[in-house]
């Protein structure tokens, strides 16, 4: 059995094989023991010729330190001539206390956060500040009925999924086998059918009337749905770009914070330009090209500038529909939109790699069908 200075570096770092048990020397009684899945703290001793094995709890739930606390005084009673007969098991956290854990080791956006925070207290209010082994009370699962046969379909696909992840974390890093509810609910028929995706209300037709809305907004706000629109980019993309992600020399803009939570770049063609320069000038490094903008209240103030009905949403699915129609290739439009093939896609996932140069001709091409629909996105009309 080896023997080492304990610490939650060193753990991370990897202790032995699968099976082993490793003791600390700072005190002596304190174990580790490493399973397939987790690391669970162990008091291993003996008392009157007597082994002792008394579990602690799992790392990471509980620290080297707090692993040392609750080890001290069972040894000093099994040091004394006592035998512990009841083992000592740390609490389990609470739902509230496991979801930033969670957020922080799945890498979760702070908006993310909230918008999980908030379903979760709203809807399951009753297990938020409960440790989470109330979840495998039956009564959690007649919750989870509840909720999905009276609310609507969108948060119900959320909350399944919220749950399904957590439960699915809690046994990864805790060991703590819960059964999913909505996975015996589905298996019933008992599950509402997953929300359709919203019908684009943004057609070719409309560009005419929608550059002309863009057209009467003033320049930040105007510009900004123009970049939308011919770059697809997501809204919080495009309002996370910054003066230092626009490389006018290399002829590509870096957005740094994506929904698959990679950085991703684009050419920036002659379409594009104009309002990079207009939007980066003057700017220092750090500054934003679109501070305090609300891309929400963009879309509303475009509306009554004589835009038709559109969500930013729209203006992304027309950049690929368009694509679609000039036959450019998935790979091609997987790139320029920042998508992951699928899983099960060896070619394209590991094989294929294609720069921000690999798209610009195609993209310049899809930026000129979309212009053709109306007044060019780059003359600008003062307000």
């Amino acid at each position: 059995m080896a023997i080492v200075t304990l610490s939650d570096a060193l753990i991370r770092k990897g202790l032995g094989k699968t099976g082993t048990t490793v003791r600390d020397r700072t005190l002596c009684g304190l174990c580790l023991r490493i399973g397939s899945r987790t690391k669970t703290f162990i008091v291993a001793t003996s008392v009157g010729g007597r082994q002792i094995r008394v579990t602690l709890g799992r790392w990471p739930l509980v620290t080297v330190d707090e692993a040392r606390e609750l080890a001290l005084p069972i040894l000093r009673r099994c040091r004394s001539g006592e035998y512990i007969v009841v083992p000592v098991r740390a609490q389990l956290p609470t739902l509230r206390q496991v979801l930033p854990e969670y957020a922080k080791a799945k890498k979760v956006k702070s908006s993310s956060l909230a918008r999980y925070e908030s379903v979760l207290k709203n809807h399951f209010a009753d297990w938020f500040d409960r440790p989470v082994s109330a979840l495998k009370e039956p009564a959690f699962g007649d919750h989870c009925y509840a909720f999905a046969q009276t609310k609507g379909a969108a948060i119900v696909d959320l909350g399944r999924g919220i749950v399904g992840s957590i439960i699915k974390f809690l046994f990864a890093v805790h060991g703590l086998s819960i059964e999913n509810p909505f996975f015996r609910l589905s298996a019933a028929g008992l599950m509402p059918d997953r929300p359709q995706p919203r019908a684009r209300n943004l057609s070719e037709c409309d560009l005419l009337a929608w550059w002309n809305g863009v057209d009467g907004l003033p320049e930040k706000q105007g510009d900004y749905l123009r970049l939308i629109a011919l770059t697809g980019l997501r809204k919080n993309e495009g309002r996370a770009v910054r003066r230092c992600d626009v490389d006018f020399v290399g002829g590509v803009v870096v957005i740094p914070e994506t929904k698959g939570k990679k950085p991703h770049s684009l050419p920036i063609t002659m379409q594009m330009r104009q309002i990079l320069d207009r939007r980066c000038a003057g700017l220092g490094p750090e500054h934003y090209l679109f501070d305090g903008l609300s891309a929400d209240h963009v879309t509303e103030m475009a509306k009554r500038a004589g835009a038709p009905e559109f969500t930013l949403h729209d203006l992304r699915k027309l950049l690929a529909s368009v694509g679609a129609r000039m036959e450019i290739g998935d790979a091609v439009l997987r790139r320029i939109l920042g998508h992951a093939p699928k899983r099960g896609d060896v070619l394209h996932r590991h094989y294929v790699s294609l720069s921000a140069a690999d798209v610009l001709q195609p993209l310049s091409r899809i930026q000129g069908a979309l212009m053709q629909g109306g007044l060019s996105p780059l003359k600008h009309r003062s307000t």
